[in-house]
């Protein structure tokens, strides 16, 4: 992970012990993992359900076990030279949360997920796709995701990949619909891969003379 200095609201420190999800999920619903680079310690922020900082935690080093997590930055507000980076956490997700009261480490376990026995996938087949991105989510405590619905030439769904990480590499595409049923869309002639995992679905689109 980059490093990134540590906003103002990573400026406190807190003691705890061993806790379960179940315990975790009464005062946090998301976590940022990241680098202070003055302090020159890892730390996690904990955020509730409405958005407040709830408690930062310093050690020097973090240890995870299995689960998901997504990266983002932003600028710093101040001139910093550093941008700020984060990897986002769930709570949801995370089975067994340990943090040493003394800053020796901080240790997450996450659930091992199964995926969607019910999800159709990507066809074989197929004349152009549709994605978007949930704005609610049916599980409390998890955040919405993206998700793909594959066409054919008449129109008919042929098939559909939902709550992933959507990553789209070099593709041309184009909005359709009205609100509420806004999408994405991408011709099957344009794509050149794909890739679904259990947490993302990459889509990558063909260079400018692959058309020609």
């Amino acid at each position: 992970m980059s490093e990134s200095s540590a906003d103002s609201q990573a400026s406190s420190t807190a003691e705890s012990s061993v806790s379960s999800s179940a315990d975790s999920q009464k005062f946090w619903e998301f976590a940022d993992l990241g680098f202070d680079t003055e302090k020159k310690l890892w730390f996690i922020q904990f955020y509730n359900a409405i958005n407040v900082n709830v408690g930062t935690y310093y050690a020097r080093s973090v240890h995870i076990e299995r689960g998901r997590a997504a990266q983002y930055q932003w600028k710093d507000s101040r001139g910093a030279p550093f941008w700020h980076v984060r990897e986002r956490l769930y709570a949801t997700e995370v089975e067994k949360l340990s943090i040493d009261p003394a800053g020796g480490a901080i240790n997450l376990i996450f659930k091992n997920e199964e995926g969607s026995e019910t999800e159709k996938g990507v066809p074989e087949d197929f004349a152009y796709l549709l994605y978007a991105y949930h704005l609610t989510s049916n599980e409390k405590g998890r955040a919405p995701m993206g998700f793909v619905e594959f066409h054919d030439a008449e129109g008919a769904l042929v098939g559909r990949v939902d709550n992933r990480w959507m990553i789209i590499e070099g593709v041309n595409r184009r909005t359709v619909g009205e609100y509420p049923a806004l999408r994405i869309r991408v011709e099957r002639m344009d794509i050149s891969g794909m890739t679904v995992t259990q947490t993302a679905f990459v889509l990558q689109g063909r260079q400018a003379d692959a058309h020609e």
